[in-house]
């Protein structure tokens, strides 16, 4: 029976499964829980010794978890992929934290989620943001001096609220704002939304700090690089990034912020650099492992598994924390790349390919199974794109019987 495995939870496509390849990098015992249907990635990874499964529309994430502890020895070490998971994880500590070690601060719980909370710490410890306010359905954002175009999102994010609800929305003009105010008004009243000036640039002005915070909330190590390109191409998430050198004051700033915070666990400070002053401004903190997580990992600076190691108290913590960051290696999605076919894309990619090394997002080498599942989804995915092309175009929260199901887990915690 294994002790004290890295439990990844729910490992999709992009953080999950690079969660499970940063993990193998140091041989340490792996075991996943994920939903029963319909399959996920990382379940069919080579790496785990140890895999669970629950079902969303009887059982909840705590329910699998706790069956799961009965198959191993010590407690285990949790790794969420995705919001959902972590508001489960802070709801149910009670409940789990004899078997396992949830990385996150209860002081802060779900604040964590709330641009307003994030924004405020921010002003505090002298990290930019850009010109915003928050708004409550029904009410009129006080935005005279805003330039156009401007950003309309919810505070926090659907996921977490449990409800449906636009990813962003960007308006150009004081119609389009009005409209979009209509529209909250009639199907938001009384949630939080920010309003912000939407900085100028490229995806490759998207700038992200990953680190790993102690339970004290000290942070012990960072890791610098910035997206190349994104899906959808204008606010998405990413297709390429590279592991690129910073500002030390940028990287300080998101030190301060976290510290501030008492952030507990791995996170992701994200900057959009704004040419039109020079400023790198906080876009948010991500306080969890990021899509791209696993590009840190193979960089050289391995959060996860620098993570495993402070909590399980093994002895190889400080060699990982001393390992230095390379700035060799980029990023792909090539589904995202793929879907995207964006001709500034393209060229990026074959510019960035010359003098760095793909690290891919969901294959590796040796992990044949699931290379050959992620080939298949892929061809699958293009089909349904070429059939019904707005099923390409992504940037909504997607709705289906899954995503529905672990809603309702969700608030079976909660309650």
């Amino acid at each position: 029976m294994i002790a004290n495995p890295a439990v990844v939870l729910n490992p999709g496509a992009g953080a999950g499964v690079g969660l499970i390849h940063a993990l193998a990098l140091g041989g340490v015992p792996i075991a996943t829980l994920s939903r029963n249907w319909p399959p996920i990635l990382g379940q069919f990874s080579r790496h785990p010794v140890l895999r669970g499964s629950y079902r969303p529309a009887s059982e909840t994430l705590v329910d699998g978890l706790r069956a799961l502890a009965e198959r191993f020895e010590g407690r285990g070490v949790l790794f969420p992929g995705t919001d959902l998971d972590l508001e489960t994880l802070m709801l149910a500590r009670d409940r789990l934290a004899d078997r396992y070690v949830i990385p996150e601060n209860p002081a802060i719980g779900d604040k964590i989620f709330e641009k307003n909370w994030q924004y405020g710490i921010a002003e505090q410890v002298d990290v930019a943001t850009p010109l915003h306010c928050f708004f409550e359905g029904g009410t009129s954002p006080a935005v005279d001096g805003y330039r156009y175009p401007m950003i309309v999102k919810p505070s926090t994010r659907g996921a977490t609220a449990g409800d449906w609800v636009f990813r962003l929305k960007i308006v150009n003009d004081r119609s389009e704002l009005d409209a979009v105010l209509q529209e909250i008004e009639r199907d938001h009243p009384g949630r939080e939304f920010q309003v912000a000036e939407n900085i100028p640039g490229e995806p490759d002005h998207l700038y992200t700090v990953g680190a790993y915070s102690n339970a004290d909330g000290k942070v012990l190590r960072t890791y610098t690089g910035r997206k190349l390109s994104q899906y959808p191409y204008h606010h998405g998430v990413a297709s390429l990034a590279e592991s690129i050198e910073i500002p030390d004051d940028v990287v300080a700033g998101a030190v301060r912020l976290l510290e501030r915070m008492k952030f507990f666990g791995i996170s992701q400070v994200e900057y959009k650099l704004d040419d039109r002053d020079g400023r790198y401004k906080l876009i948010e903190v991500n306080g969890r492992s990021w899509l791209w997580v696993k590009l840190a990992a193979f960089s050289g600076v391995n959060l996860p598994l620098i993570q495993y190691y402070d909590l399980t108290g093994d002895s190889r913590l400080d060699a990982e924390i001393a390992s230095a960051q390379r700035y060799d290696r980029f990023y792909m999605h090539d589904l995202h790349v793929l879907l995207n076919d964006n001709p500034v894309e393209k060229a990026r990619l074959e510019e960035v390919s010359r003098s760095k090394e793909c690290v891919r997002a969901n294959q590796q080498a040796g992990d044949a199974l699931l290379n050959l599942v992620y080939g298949v989804g892929v061809v699958a995915r293009r089909a349904r794109a070429a059939l019904n092309p707005q099923s390409a175009l992504g940037g909504q929260w997607v709705r289906s019987k899954a995503t529905d199901a672990v809603r309702e887990s969700v608030r079976s915690v909660r309650q």
